[in-house]
């Protein structure tokens, strides 16, 4: 029963996250022309995991955790890469250090993403992924 209680609040608690993500875009940003309705349908449609594996694949690419927060249209169109990819269970194991072998430039779309946001931004020598609760992706507006 607990073991139930607790999967229910953390799946409700994923699905909070991802959906300050979406709501943290303004209508200004929307319109602009930045974000196209179907990446921005992407993302809503994004599977709840979605924020947490771009926030530790941001971690071990040694990014800040506030990088994927200071361009909220770059963020929408990596959601929506990451939510269709068909290689989220290597991703995930590659996360976890389980594929060594595999090269998450090779397989992850949105790697040309964090190259450049590493070149923007530099690495973070500090960052690690993300432990137990996923990071939240989330931007305040003024």
């Amino acid at each position: 029963m607990l073991t139930h209680t607790l999967k229910t609040v953390r799946e409700w608690l994923a699905q909070r996250q991802e959906n300050k993500m979406l709501n943290s875009f303004s209508s200004a940003e929307l319109m602009a022309g930045t974000v196209s309705k179907a990446d921005f349908l992407s993302a809503l449609d994004a599977p709840k995991e979605t924020n947490a594996l771009m926030a530790k694949m941001a971690a071990k690419r040694g990014l800040r955790p506030d990088v994927l927060e200071n361009d909220s249209g770059r963020t929408l169109l990596m959601a929506g890469a990451c939510s269709r990819c068909r290689q989220r269970t290597l991703c995930k194991r590659w996360l976890d250090g389980r594929a060594k072998k595999a090269s998450a430039d090779r397989f992850c779309p949105n790697a040309h993403h964090f190259d450049d946001l590493e070149r923007l931004f530099g690495a973070d020598p500090d960052a690690s992924p993300p432990s137990g609760a996923p990071a939240s992706l989330e931007r305040r507006l003024n």
